[in-house]
């Protein structure tokens, strides 16, 4: 590998990073394993010419996009990236490519799993680019050091304090604007039509034989889901949202929860739905929101998902 020099103006090594060998990184050798040799065990088994030829045309368009991405994700897996204080170097089969945080130009962020952010890319100043391994790991570490490289340059006059920011927030939740319960709709009652309906076949059958002992095998596990679907409209039916001019309330069967709009961290919907599930509160519980939930709308303009850094991932 070539050696560029710039590495003597690294200093305070962090951390040394390698490839994190996870069901993520092997799927794409799974695949290949699992699909390739289909396509070859059907052109040499065909019965036929014709199938022959279609095997063939088959390979031909899906084995080699499915071999390069294997092999694109697996090529990473001896790169070494180390991270310094103030830059960092890429150990790849392309070389050694080393970086400045003063000499990023750009950079590629996703947001990994864990709402942790991470830096798939960088192009230098001079327009080369770096693009890390697939499943590297070290990468979030280098997002949190380019975000404190960036913020350094910022004037301390233009940074605002702590204490300035707890001054701007409101003390108290401030005008009332709203007040919403849970409204249940038909859409509740067909579903526990149907599972009243499953329930009372159930219970049926062990009348109809007159054996009381096929109820644990054919009542209760009928009975269990309306039970729980019954248990769910119940316990949610006196929840009560308070929208306020700073923030809102929420009361349910644990209690009373407020929060204000700058302490929302994070927040949930309802899955394949845009219904809102839960809001996390700063330094607090989770608060679940109750289907059919009223007033919702009013929460949306404020949700927000705050992006913390806690240490290199694990």
């Amino acid at each position: 590998m070539n050696d560029l020099k710039i590495p003597d103006k690294l200093v305070n090594l962090k951390g040394v990073y390698h490839v994190k060998i996870s069901a993520r990184y092997l799927a794409p050798l799974v695949i290949v394993l699992v699909f390739v040799p289909l396509p070859v065990l059907a052109f040499i088994y065909a019965p036929t010419l014709v199938h022959r030829i279609v095997a063939f045309v088959f390979s031909l368009i899906f084995v080699p996009p499915i071999i390069w991405v294997s092999l694109k994700a697996v090529s990473g897996l001896r790169d070494e990236l180390s991270i310094y204080s103030n830059g960092f170097v890429y150990k790849s089969r392309k070389g050694v490519q080393t970086c400045l945080w003063s000499q990023v130009k750009n950079r590629t962020d996703i947001l990994d799993s864990g709402n942790r952010p991470k830096v798939t890319s960088v192009e230098k100043r001079n327009r080369e680019k770096i693009l890390f391994a697939y499943e590297m790991r070290g990468l979030d570490v280098i997002a949190n050091e380019l975000d404190r490289y960036e913020f350094s340059k910022i004037p301390d006059s233009e940074k605002i304090s702590t204490a300035e920011t707890d001054a701007l927030e409101p003390k108290n939740l401030g005008e009332l604007k709203a007040a919403y319960n849970v409204k249940n709709t038909i859409s509740e009652i067909v579903p526990l039509g149907m599972l009243l309906l499953l329930a009372g076949f159930g219970a049926i059958i062990p009348l109809a034989n007159n054996n009381l002992w096929l109820i644990p095998g054919c009542f209760l596990p009928l009975a269990i889901p309306l039970c729980l679907y019954l248990w769910e409209i119940i316990r949610t039916r006196k929840d009560e949202l308070k929208i306020y001019e700073n923030g809102f309330t929420y009361l349910s069967r644990k209690g009373m929860a407020d929060c204000f709009w700058h302490e929302i961290e994070d927040y949930s919907t309802v899955r394949r739905k845009s219904d809102i599930a839960s809001i996390k509160k700063a330094s607090g519980p989770w608060i679940k929101i109750a289907k059919n939930m009223q007033g919702t709308v009013d929460l949306e303009p404020h949700l927000r998902t705050v992006i913390k850094y806690s240490g290199p991932e694990a």
